[in-house]
């Protein structure tokens, strides 16, 4: 995903309830359903499908089974796609979780767009939490996105969130995919049951997930495993002189393993190497970035994408090792 929240009308499109998050993006809003989101996040918008033309000579040809996707607030092209495509509105999109929030406890932490707006999102907390260690509780949050581009899907990606040091931990399933997919419906009684369905699956996963994490918490893993491990995560196991920067990063990985947040709940083992990981992409790594730019990339890749996928690794490896 890209590496920008988005600007609309002079303003990010961004917004958070409670404790600033992990990531240090948005602003404060008291208390968000899911109307008080779109609005405080600037999603309250609409897209609307324009005909493509392009100039042949003096004339205006239309361009064949292509069409533009246009924020219909202020115009911004947000896309092209193809002459099938049907937009799905934000509100649309997002009001399949108030359900969620009136029936279940759900609440809606954040919310905002990426890119120029093409993409869009809601991260939503569950009540329910848990400790696969004692001490170390971890609470159970999803994330929706959708978008406006044709090709990213509308779903829901369980992001738990270690409390100790507010690391987002990775989701584990034999598929290999931590992503809940969601058919839009018009019926309300079909609505509510899709986002009780929803809020199951997700709360099952999390609990399964849990028992993982204990797992790897009575797995024991000495110097020599440890580096082994973060080497692999890294993919630079088979590399006789890594370069000087991946190095660094494993270097500061393993440190994290025996002296980050959290390391006396479980020390030497591999919960809290696949910890030291998440560590590293959560807060580490933004702060080593050197301006606002490079901070936010890494903050929301850690979340969004290539960081995202690389605790997603850390944590098949952790399973396997």
């Amino acid at each position: 995903m890209a590496h920008e929240i988005a600007t609309i009308n002079g303003q990010a499109a961004m917004a958070y309830q409670g404790e600033m998050p992990w990531h240090q993006l948005g602003t404060h809003v008291d208390t968000m359903d899911v109307a008080a989101a779109l609005e405080a996040a600037s999603l309250n918008w609409n897209v609307v499908l324009r005909p493509m033309y392009y100039r042949a000579g003096k004339n205006l040809v239309k361009v064949p089974a292509r069409q533009a996707v246009i924020r219909d607030v202020d115009g911004q092209l947000l896309s092209t796609v193809g002459s099938d495509y049907a937009p799905l509105q934000n509100e649309q999109a997002f009001n399949v979780l108030q359900p969620a929030c009136e029936q279940f406890g759900v609440t809606i932490e954040s919310a905002g767009a990426l890119g120029v707006g093409d993409r869009v999102w809601m991260l939503a907390k569950l009540p329910q939490t848990n400790a696969p260690v004692k001490g170390d509780v971890v609470d159970g949050y999803f994330l929706v996105v959708t978008g406006h581009n044709g090709w990213t899907s509308f779903t829901a990606r369980p992001t738990p969130v270690r409390v100790v040091c507010s690391n987002t931990l990775a989701m584990a399933q034999s598929s290999g995919s931590d992503l809940v997919r969601l058919r839009h419906v018009q019926s309300e009684t079909e609505r509510i049951d899709q986002v009780a369905t929803m809020v199951t699956d997700i709360v099952e996963q999390l609990a399964a997930t849990n028992t993982l994490y204990g797992k790897l918490a009575a797995k024991h893993m000495t110097p020599d495993e440890l580096f082994a491990y973060v080497s692999q995560v890294l993919n630079i196991e088979n590399i006789e002189e890594p370069m000087p920067v991946a190095s660094r990063r494993r270097d500061t990985i393993i440190n994290l393993a025996k002296n980050g947040k959290g390391v006396e709940f479980a020390p030497d083992t591999a919960w809290t190497a696949f910890n030291a990981v998440t560590e590293y992409v959560d807060h580490v790594r933004p702060a080593e970035a050197h301006n606002p730019r490079t901070i936010q990339q890494a903050n929301e890749s850690a979340l969004f994408g290539a960081n995202a996928k690389l605790k997603r690794r850390a944590l098949q490896l952790a399973v396997a090792a």
